[in-house]
């Protein structure tokens, strides 16, 4: 099956052009030159694309012929099984990098939580400037090597620790993500049912680790889509962080 972007959505990219730019272009002196720099130098050469909330971004199986660039909004990576149940992977947000994988087609699907806006770059070059360039290469073998100590991580969460503490652990991340701290406010563009999926649970028990958590002062529930991070240390001992 072909990749799920229409052709009002994306725009040629010229291979040649594309790694031209790449390699030259130059950065403030005396600051390390991040994956991020070389991508931002890229935008203009790639595809900018929008997705509804709910919309597919790609499918699992579809070939991999883009990595992608989340620049606003939140993306959940899920697989599916033939009975249509779901177990989400992991949820990105903007700055994540997704579809980079040693694979000739993609392991997951990728779904629009909210509305999103992304930079779709073709694979095809991305590879040629990863062989052109050995910075590229240590920062994506960085950008990897993160990828798998938050999967081994969940595998952690999912398979040691108990609803209340899975709940613990999954505000802790999104915290550490967004840069929060104490007091400050998670926003939650998931659904109930989204962190069920990934988490490992049914809805009805993520509504009772909410709750739980409520009553024990950790958090406040202002909504179904915001979390007061009251007690940080009551989180991080739940999480087994401390």
């Amino acid at each position: 099956m072909p990749i799920t972007l229409s052709t009002a959505r994306s725009v040629p990219v010229s291979a040649l052009s594309f790694a031209q730019s790449f390699t030259g272009r130059s950065h403030a002196v005396g600051r390390p030159v991040t994956l991020t720099d070389h991508l931002n130098d890229l935008q203009g050469y790639g595809a900018r694309l929008h997705y509804l909330r709910n919309e597919v971004i790609f499918n699992q199986d579809d070939p991999a012929e883009h990595v992608y660039r989340i620049l606003g909004g939140t993306v959940r990576l899920c697989r599916y099984m033939p009975d249509g149940r779901r177990h989400i992977i992991d949820f990105l947000m903007p700055g994540d990098l997704m579809g980079f994988v040693e694979s000739p087609d993609l392991p997951a699907s990728a779904e629009a939580v909210s509305d999103v806006t992304l930079i779709a770059f073709p694979r095809v070059c991305f590879d040629r400037l990863a062989r052109d360039s050995a910075d590229v290469r240590r920062q994506l073998l960085c950008h990897l090597s993160t990828s798998l100590l938050t999967a081994q991580q969940h595998m952690f969460v999912l398979g040691c620790q108990k609803s209340k503490e899975r709940m613990a652990s999954f505000l802790l991340r999104l915290a550490d993500r967004m840069d929060l701290g104490g007091g400050d406010r998670l926003d939650l563009a998931m659904s109930r049912q989204d962190i069920a999926d990934h988490l490992g649970l049914t809805i009805e028990t993520i509504s009772r680790s909410i709750t739980a958590l409520r009553s024990e002062g950790a958090i406040l529930v202002p909504n179904t889509h915001q979390i007061v991070l009251r007690d940080m240390v009551a989180l991080r001992v739940l999480a087994a962080e401390e």
